[in-house]
């Protein structure tokens, strides 16, 4: 018997429409997921300080351009206050900046596997998600 992994998704967004259009695009995506989002760079801060291992995402899509923090403010203070997250944390950049900077700064972050335009496709969440997949699934060979 195969059991279904639980595929979970950690939206953050200062733009609700993004956000939606995201979560919808997941869905139709047809993977038996768990989405949770946030607009708010600070209380997504909040939620991680008091995560657990369980509510730890799979996958983290996270904007670059928000007024409270941008998203590699968000990380460095996440990773200053949780540094064991840096190993658990695969985050995707989900962007409509086109700043060239944005993309060098990116590969400075261990965490972040990817960086994608605004908004995410039907094709990206699929590589994204096999990606992931793929990662948990590995075999490793001594």
């Amino acid at each position: 018997m195969t059991t279904k992994h639980k595929m979970s998704f950690f939206l953050l967004d200062d733009d609700f429409t993004f956000n939606f259009i995201h979560r919808k695009k997941i869905e139709k995506f047809g993977i038996d997921q768990e989405i949770v989002e946030f607009t708010s760079p600070t209380k997504a801060i909040l939620y991680f300080m008091d995560a657990n291992e369980d509510q730890i995402p799979d996958i983290l899509l996270l904007d670059i351009n928000m007024p409270e923090l941008n998203g590699f403010e968000f990380l460095d203070a996440l990773m200053a206050k949780r540094t064991d997250l840096c190993d658990k944390l695969n985050v995707f950049i989900v962007t409509s900046s086109l700043n060239p900077e944005d993309y060098q700064t990116a590969k400075g972050y261990d965490c972040i596997k990817g960086f994608h335009n605004k908004p995410i496709d039907l094709d990206n969440i699929m590589t994204t998600s096999s990606w992931l997949l793929n990662q948990k699934t590995k075999v490793k060979i001594k």
